[in-house]
């Protein structure tokens, strides 16, 4: 197996960024989520583990596949037999730092590959990290038990945070509905340095936001999603409650409310979705999937780029490891790919490894596995050649294994 060698810097949003972000935003914008089970959108299924974009006033698409996570948390320098795949994302944030994979933020629902529930994770050079350990936030919250399942995570440009935990926790020092009681639909901040975390808003809090927003009563809502509204600066939030309203995003503006165009019915999701992990989605790039992460031999694969500029040659390249040096690429911020055999013969190769997506950002190459592969890892990333050119995410195919 390869090791990882893509360069991430450290997380920075400056003001200037935020303002204009938030001049751009003043309409509406985007947002990234997690499911809590596998989905579908009317043109490709969504695994929970997987991260949606979705914009207000157009559709839904997979933007972080599962194999674009699992490249990033990489495979233990090749001490692991494969890349180790986040099992589900219940906490996300996404700062827009470049490269893309150097500025999420997230948590996992259990324990897995040596990392914590409640460990807030990155990605940097080696793979998968823990930013900030679980054992911080049981510290700051008096968690008696002495472990925490994050559940929910906005982190401010300051470094301040605001979360959720998936579960009801006996506390030491902090209170919200009930005394020494944290609940799941609690909604706490925390300063890093401080020696305590802060009450922002009780389950109780939350349940009238969401009554108020939906015009009915509600009563015991899990708080499974933050994120900080670009334009008012209010925090918005998702919940899991006995409503129709588990994939809707709400507002805490005007005593709550539903956020524009992300109400659930607009994401366009075919079963009954919950969101699990919400944020803003500040990184933009033309977003590659691909229809089968562990082929076999001859096996049929089926590239998608999506989110990509219509009408613009898009070009499927692949190598057989990361580069260990990023050169500068809009979209993505770097274009991934080891200057390697594999990526000279793709890119001679270029025409037969082109896909121009159609009007709606949308396009599609097919190719075979070959019968006589050898079991392999292979990284492939598209790119738009040329003035202005640009890069989508990059994604390991794990083929043979």
């Amino acid at each position: 197996m390869k090791t990882m060698g893509m360069l991430h810097p450290a997380r920075v949003l400056t003001v200037p960024i935020l303002l204009a972000l938030g001049a751009a935003s003043a309409q509406s914008y985007d947002v990234l989520v997690s499911l809590t089970a596998d989905d579908a959108l009317a043109s490709e299924a969504v695994r929970d583990e997987d991260l949606v974009r979705h914009a207000p006033a157009g559709g839904s698409h997979v933007q972080w596949p599962s194999e674009t996570l699992a490249l990033l948390a990489g495979d233990g320098g090749g001490t692991q037999a494969l890349y180790l795949t986040p099992g589900d994302i219940d906490a996300i944030d996404d700062d827009g730092a470049l490269p893309a994979g150097g500025g999420l933020f997230f948590s996992m629902p259990a324990d897995q590959g040596g990392f914590k529930d409640g460990d807030i994770l990155s990605f940097g050079p080696a793979g998968l990290q823990v930013s900030r350990p679980e054992a911080d936030l049981v510290a700051v919250t008096g968690a008696s038990d002495g472990n925490v399942d994050l559940d929910a995570l906005e982190i401010e440009p300051s470094g301040v945070m605001f979360f959720s935990f998936a579960d009801n926790e006996l506390s030491t020092i902090l209170s919200g509905d009930l005394p020494g009681q944290i609940k799941d639909g609690d909604v706490m901040s925390w300063v890093p340095g401080a020696p305590q975390a802060e009450m922002v808003y009780t389950e109780a809090q939350v349940d009238t936001l969401v009554s108020h927003a939906l015009g009915v009563t509600v009563t015991t809502t899990d708080t499974s999603g933050l994120a900080r509204d670009p334009a008012s600066g209010e925090l918005i939030f998702s919940v899991l409650s006995p409503t129709a309203n588990d994939a809707t995003v709400f507002t805490v503006a005007g005593g709550g409310a539903i956020v524009s165009g992300h109400a659930e019915a607009d994401f366009g999701f075919t079963t009954a979705p919950e969101i699990d992990a919400l944020t803003v989605a500040v990184s933009d790039f033309p977003a590659l999937t691909v229809s089968n992460g562990k082929p076999g031999a001859g096996a049929q694969l089926t590239f998608t780029v999506r989110g990509a500029q219509p009408g613009v040659p898009h070009v499927v390249l692949a190598a057989l490891d990361t580069s260990s040096g990023t050169l500068p690429l809009g979209g993505w911020g770097g274009f991934a790919l080891a200057n390697d055999l594999l990526l000279g013969l793709t890119w001679q190769s270029a025409s037969l490894y082109m896909t121009v997506p159609d009007g709606t950002g949308k396009g599609s190459l097919l190719t075979v596995v070959p019968p006589t592969m050898p079991p392999v890892d292979v990284v492939m990333q598209a790119v738009v050649p040329g003035a202005g050119a640009k890069a989508s995410n990059p994604l390991v195919l794990e083929l043979l294994q």
